[in-house]
């Protein structure tokens, strides 16, 4: 027998070229795929607490603020002013509820808190103020 190489026909070369860039195509894709993934994981811990802050929804401070409570209360952060906002909105809301109820003792603990808070503040005093008129709006419910 005699051994023929054949060249392979231009429907095979042009399979190959095709599988070769498809290959590249899908590891470029996930390559930004894992770029993606981990810029979604590696945002800054406390950025919802500035997003609750810009968009005035206190609730959600206050929520952010007992899940990093652990995380920042002793020590000093660039999300420091954020943190004593979200405190005071906490105090202010339990100072609220407190004084509703006739719970003055309490009522009078959360009034220190907010004032502890609101020093803490900073440039971000003008959340607290905010709050206070928010507070103010509340009917008495009797």
């Amino acid at each position: 027998m005699r051994n023929v190489k054949s060249r392979p026909s231009g429907l095979v070369r042009f399979l190959n070229i095709l599988i070769v860039l498809t290959a590249l195509a899908a590891v470029i894709s996930l390559v930004r795929l894992a770029g993606e993934l981990r810029s979604a994981f590696d945002r800054d811990q406390y950025s919802s607490l500035e997003y609750y802050l810009q968009d005035g929804e206190y609730p959600g401070m206050i929520r952010q603020y007992y899940s990093r409570h652990y995380d920042i209360d002793p020590f000093p952060s660039a999300h420091e002013e954020s943190y004593q906002a979200a405190g005071y909105a906490d105090a202010a809301f339990q100072h609220q509820f407190f004084q509703k109820i006739g719970d003055q003792a309490r009522a009078q603990a959360n009034a220190r808190r907010m004032e502890e808070y609101r020093r803490g503040c900073g440039s971000l005093s003008v959340v607290a103020d905010d709050i206070d008129r928010l507070l103010e709006d509340i009917p008495s419910g009797h």
